[in-house]
């Protein structure tokens, strides 16, 4: 059996005894940590928990020494138990809980590692971390912390261990249901979410960790475990019109989320399965009002773009087949970029039949263009950024790690509608749709703009500033209500709130939108929460569907069923 260490403070000085199959446990009483108690915000109860307790926002701050002996050159799992109440919500990036490990090399570079604990509140829960530690480490601890907020918050068990064996998960799938298959209710009554741990379909034990956000603010994190004979169930409710967001990620023997990879080239992704429930949707508004000035903005930019005359500066035939002609295009466009796309023809036109158009807007990413081989429709498949397409992988990386690293979530850029990154990108979105509608190729009537995520983002914002679409279909769409946060709700992934982003908010050019359109998004996606998507639709004023399905997050599931999923449908004609 592998020897293992528990660490032990005797006298202000830390020592090691091998132990068989015990863990690295750090102590909490030792001297070290005592002489940095006050016992009003930090103190040490007789059950050996460390309490941090904020009546007003504040900071407490714990540090632990830890023998680098026992952990050089060691791959092992720290965890440790948190458990918190009061906390407010929601709470600042960089604010409220802490737990961070950090070691010095012999070389002196430093490296801080933090446990993802959620701010929320909650029972004592352990978190876990796996970390390898290089051999040269000449000092290392643990930092325990309360940061600008209020509230309490526990700390008890920190260890180090090695990692347990793991059993096979490949056929692993969590499944779940709310106790409605419409997901609605009132305004405080009992929502009930049940969840279960599957095993090529069948129930099995496992250990599940919940999490529940709200647009009430709250949130809470719990570990569970269950069995074929005792699901997970978990009631709560909610105050007001909103959704609640509940998921359930399948848990290892050593506390670390299960990943399996979807497909081949696919990233590793969490086994899990999330569920919403919503209170009066129809009753949501955006958290913060659209500018007064919105219209003039987007007026005086469009004036802008019409200064710059349209050109097309490059026209290169690619990829053709027997059905299609594809080019790489390239326009003129106001802003540092040009508009760059494949556009796709019908072969069919040389022989003088016309076609609708559609005009396709891609997901956040820096990549190529995608390339869209539809005989029936003319495609111009529109790259967000303006870069080159079809180019080889190094390209995009590169890119992607220097000028278009976190494009859109610089805060400083975001300050002002005029220099945040989404400024050139619905510009070249504008562009575009004034090309396609050049062609003689095009029937003269329709024209659909479909996109996913952020390419929604660009389908809505196009489609509410240029006239002459007659469609606008869209999937999972991104940066809807970007003031929700303000009034409590799910943030999802967004940039942090900023002046000059109001004036790019999905559901600010909704109103503008005159086309019937059409919405399929998640109840439980995590990347576009579902009250800014169903402000989206409330802010719509033409014919409209939306089409929410639960358990479908930003990404599908394992074991979800497209066809088999509760669907919660929204139709309305135009006011």
């Amino acid at each position: 059996m592998k020897a293992v260490f528990r660490l032990v403070c005797a006298a202000c000085c830390w020592t090691a005894i091998m132990v068989a199959a015990e863990p690295v446990a750090v102590r909490l009483d030792a001297p070290e940590v005592r002489r940095q108690l006050n016992n009003t915000t930090r103190k040490l109860t007789e059950t050996g928990e460390l309490v941090f307790q904020h009546a007003a926002p504040a900071k407490s701050w714990i540090g632990i020494p830890i023998d680098p002996a026992l952990i050089a050159g060691r791959e092992l799992f720290f965890s440790v138990k948190v458990g918190a109440e009061g906390l407010p919500t929601p709470v600042a990036n960089g604010n409220g809980i802490m737990v961070q490990l950090h070691y010095t090399k012999t070389d002196g570079g430093e490296q801080f590692l933090r446990l993802n604990v959620p701010n929320a509140n909650s029972p004592l829960t352990r978190h876990s971390l796996k970390v390898c530690f290089p051999e040269g480490v000449k000092k290392a601890g643990l930092d325990l912390a309360l940061l600008n907020v209020s509230g309490t918050v526990r700390f008890c068990e920190p260890m180090f261990r090695d990692a347990l064996p793991v059993k096979d998960f490949s056929r692993f799938t969590v499944a779940g249901a709310t106790d409605r298959e419409e997901a609605l209710y009132r305004e405080n009554e009992p929502m009930k979410f049940r969840f279960q741990a599957l095993n090529d379909g069948k129930p099995v034990e496992a250990r599940l960790r919940l999490v529940r956000a709200g647009d009430d603010g709250k949130e809470e994190s719990r570990i569970i475990e269950v069995a074929p004979d005792r699901p997970l169930e978990y009631v709560t409710s909610l105050d007001r019109p909103g959704y609640v967001m509940v998921r359930a990620m399948l848990l290892d023997e050593n506390g670390e989320p299960v990943r399996r990879v979807p497909r081949p080239g696919a990233g590793a992704r969490p086994v899990q399965y999330g569920l919403a429930a919503g209170v009066a949707p129809e009753k949501l508004r955006q958290g913060v009002p659209e500018p007064e000035d919105f219209d003039a903005f987007w007026q005086e930019e469009i004036r802008k773009l019409a200064a710059v005359p349209l050109k097309v500066l490059e026209k290169k035939a690619v990829e053709s087949d027997d059905a299609v002609d594809v080019f790489d295009v390239k326009l003129s466009c106001a802003g540092d970029r040009p508009v760059s796309g494949y556009l796709t023809v019908p072969k069919a036109a040389k022989e003088g039949k016309k076609f609708p158009l559609r005009l396709r807007f891609d997901g956040y990413s820096v990549q190529s263009a995608p390339l869209y081989r539809d005989s029936g429709y003319i495609t111009f498949s529109v790259n967000p950024h303006g870069i080159e397409n079809g180019r080889e992988a190094a390209y995009y990386r590169e890119l992607q790690h220097s000028v278009l690293a976190g494009y859109g979530f610089r805060n400083e850029e975001n300050q002002s509608p005029l220099t945040t990154y989404f400024h050139g990108m619905i510009l070249r979105g504008l562009r575009a749709a004034e090309f396609i509608k050049t062609l003689p190729e095009w029937d003269g009537k329709k024209l659909e703009i479909i996109g996913g995520s952020q390419g929604a983002f660009q389908s809505v914002a196009v489609a509410g500033l240029t006239g002459g679409v007659t469609g606008c279909s869209i999937q999972i769409p991104w940066f809807c209500d970007l003031g929700g946060i303000k009034v409590g709700r799910v943030r999802g992934w967004r940039p942090d709130p900023a002046p000059g982003l109001l004036y790019y908010d999905t559901v600010n050019f909704a109103g503008r939108v005159r086309c019937p359109v059409r919405i399929d998004a998640g109840l439980s996606d995590w990347v576009c929460p579902p009250s800014g998507v169903r402000v989206l639709y409330n802010n719509l004023r033409c014919d409209k569907e939306l089409i929410f399905r639960q358990g479908l997050d930003h990404a599908v599931y394992f074991g979800y069923d497209r066809n088999a999923t509760p669907r919660v449908i929204a139709k309305e004609a135009g006011k």
